[in-house]
Parts: C-alpha cells; structure tokens; sequence
C-alpha cells in the first residue's frame, strides 16, 4: 500500500520524512511475512497464473509469491499502487530481483483492466488503509478476477506497537488532541473482513478464514521509536503540533518504555527488536 502521508505543513524539526524506504525499515521483514503467511493458505499456483498484487507498495507481495512459486512457469505478476514512490521502488526491486512482474501506478477503486484478467489476486496490508472498508476496491477486484479464481486478504488481529504511540499521544498532547488508529480496531475481528469481501462481491460460502501469529525482527529501539513516532504520530487530524518539537524526547522515551513493558516485544543481542503480531487471513474464489 502507499505510504501514509498528513497534508498538514508542520512538521517538527526532529520528524523523519515519510518515504517508501522509512516504510520498509520500520516493518522490517514484516510485510513480507504477512504475505508468505497469507500465500501459504492459497491452493498451488498453475503454469501461466497471472496475479494482481494490488495495493503492492515496494513489493513486500511480489517477493513473497516468487519466493514461494519462481519455479511455476509463465507466471505473471502485475503490481498496482497508488503512490508513484512506491511504484519506483517496486520497478527497482523487480529488476534487481528478476520478477515476472510489471509495477502500475493506478488507483485499486478504478482498475484499467478489463474483467475476468487475473486468475489470482493478493492484497497484503491493504484492505485496512482504504476509505469506506475497501468497498469499492473489493468491486474492482472481484470484477477483474476470473471465475474460479482465487484472491487473498488480510488485516491485523492485534499490533504490539499501536498502543505505545497512543500513550505517548496522550501524555504529550494537549486533553482532546485526536489520535490516529487509522479504524484498525474493528479489523481485528475476523468476521469484520469477510463481510467486508462479501460487500464487494465474493459469496460467504466461497471465503476462508484463517488466524495466523508471527515474530518480526526490525531495527533498534531507539531507531523504531522514532520511526514510529515520525511515520504516525503526525498523521491524525490535527497533524503534528508545534508543542511536539519540545516534547518530541518525551514522547519517545514514553514509546519505548510502552514496549519495553509489552510482553510481544523483545529486545535481541546486538540491540534488534522482535515483535510478535498477530493476522487474520481470508482466501476468497469468485
């Protein structure tokens, strides 16, 4: 998916900006995992499968499905984002990498392609960041996959480090200043995204729902604290305040604290933090 981005022009002197490449860093290895998680409940991939990695970001879903199916042959892989960044990261990695695989920069609520074109489609990290539950994206997917075809979700079950930089939101900021979730808590709930599929066409009976737990290994505390902090903190909607240049120490000191006390998070020899998330999977075939 593109990188989250506040339209607000303040930004405290301390933030990192937000790019495709902070995004990476800051989920580690994570998004990849999420994606390997999420293919290895789909069935095998036949010879000439053609898949849609829609909201693809940098590519974290491509690599996953040519890590697991290079060996398929005539397979074809078309990304498609929104965010023209990450479209120029992901045509990087495809060619350093040697994918099967083409980047598109268009919008997943009106897809150029015509119906029935994918026989698999997989959006990992996706569903959850979209206006109205995805609604309108799930239609564009459905319409252009083919019958009998297979397509994969997820959203996450629960995140080590969303509550962290909600209390540092709240020790920081002045009473009232909203906070960012980005709507994540009703995707926890499983039944959440398969009504959310079936809103955009796929049948109840034809959806499968999975729950999967896996340990991301990302960068050092001090580095991901203020990653965390720059990527989200400033993304609600009031943006970032002129108040948190002063209190940008404090509020990163309350994050790490937040995750030093939570049992999902772990500090590794050599100063590497592991974190334990958890996901919901579904596998719908049209």
């Amino acid at each position: 998916m593109g990188v989250l981005e506040n339209s607000k022009t303040y930004q405290p002197r301390q933030a990192l900006v937000p790019t495709p490449q902070l995004y990476d860093e800051i989920v580690g290895a994570g998004m990849e995992d999420l994606a390997k998680a999420t293919i290895a409940e789909m069935p095998s991939l036949p010879s000439g499968s053609v898949i849609l990695d829609i909201g693809c970001g940098t590519g974290a879903g491509t690599a996953a499905i040519v890590d697991q199916f290079r060996d398929i042959s005539g397979l074809t892989i078309k990304g498609v984002d929104i965010s023209e960044d990450s479209v120029a990261v992901y045509k990087q990695k495809a060619a350093e990498n040697n994918w099967p695989a083409e980047a598109i920069k268009e919008d997943a609520h009106a897809l150029s392609m015509e119906d029935s074109t994918f026989s698999h489609t997989i959006g990992t990290g996706f569903l959850f960041a979209l206006p109205n539950d995805g609604t309108s994206a799930l239609k564009e997917i459905y319409r252009t996959l083919k019958p009998g075809g297979v397509a994969a979700f997820n959203s996450w079950a629960y995140v080590p480090n969303m509550k962290p930089i909600q209390v540092a939101s709240n020790l920081t900021r002045p009473e009232g200043t909203p906070f960012f979730s980005g709507g994540l808590e009703k995707w926890e709930d499983p039944g959440f995204l398969q009504r959310a599929i079936q809103k955009g066409g796929f049948s109840e009976d034809r959806i499968a729902m999975t729950k999967r737990d896996f340990t991301v290994t990302t960068t050092n505390m001090d580095q991901y604290a203020n990653m965390l902090w720059s990527f989200i903190g400033g993304i609600a909607s009031a943006g970032w305040l002129e108040s948190d240049e002063d209190r940008w120490d404090e509020a990163i000191d309350i994050i790490k604290r937040e995750l030093r006390k939570s049992d999902e998070c772990k500090e590794l020899e050599g100063g590497r933090l592991q974190l334990k998330f958890v996901a919901n999977i579904a596998i719908a075939i049209k």
